[in-house]
């Protein structure tokens, strides 16, 4: 009886001390996730120190609050007002592939093999405004999420998900959401380098939108060296005088 006993017992603390072993190597150990809030203070100050970068926007049941939505683009952005994209865009009611770049107030569309200025588009200046941009949008989430363990295209980073007012995303979607509409954004903050790769926005953001409609914004190529130039505009045919 006593021999059973010292083996239960002797069994018992083998299994305490491989739960000790295993929690000491970071079984179990949640010590080492950062804060929602420090990472997202993290993610504002590193994503304000960025001069360029690639993007891919991908969106699905948008609104018509711009007089061209995009439903994707993919592109690069110098910071603060340069962009160029190759872009499907919705243009007489159907959708086509356009060419998009943007500098400063000058926006370009090439959509039937031609350049021409337009309005509407992208502007990367709010995107890279502290005011307006992935700094503010960042900064104003609330109820945030514990942070999870994932991944960005193969980069590793802390998933973290808030609600924000929809009106902070009027200079990205246009406007026309109703006042109040609160949206569940999730974003993706590097692990090495605190920078956002993944931001995801999910309901109305502008007029048209429902709340199946969702904007997935993902980064890379923070800081590389990328140069944007106005294109050539199309000449304008004139018109021959009748002799």
């Amino acid at each position: 009886m006593r021999s059973k006993r010292y083996i239960l017992l002797t069994t018992l603390c083998g299994m305490l001390a491989l739960g000790l072993i295993l929690a000491g190597c970071g079984g179990g150990n949640t010590s080492n996730v950062p804060s929602a809030q420090q990472l997202i203070k993290n993610a504002r100050a590193a994503i304000q120190k960025v001069t360029s970068y690639h993007f891919n926007l991908k969106a699905q049941n948008i609104g018509t609050a711009s007089s061209l939505p995009i439903q994707s683009a993919d592109g690069d952005i110098v910071v603060p007002d340069r962009l160029q994209a190759n872009a499907n865009v919705v243009f007489g009611g159907a959708t086509v592939q356009a060419r998009i770049i943007t500098i400063g107030n000058d926006e370009y569309l090439n959509v039937l093999g031609g350049w021409q200025k337009t309005s509407g588009l992208i502007d990367p200046r709010t995107l890279a405004d502290p005011q307006t941009g992935v700094a503010a949008l960042l900064g104003k989430l609330q109820n945030l999420s514990t942070p999870k363990d994932s991944s960005s295209n193969g980069t590793p980073c802390w998933s973290v998900t808030g609600k924000l007012d929809a009106s902070n995303l009027a200079g990205i979607t246009g406007g026309g959401a109703p006042a109040g509409t609160m949206d569940e954004v999730t974003t993706c903050i590097g692990k090495s380098d605190n920078l956002p790769y993944l931001i995801v926005i999910k309901g109305i953001a502008a007029t048209g939108d429902t709340a199946a409609t969702t904007r997935t914004f993902t980064l890379s190529k923070f800081n590389e060296q990328i140069t944007i130039v106005a294109p050539t505009l199309a000449s304008t045919p004139t018109s021959t005088p009748t002799p």
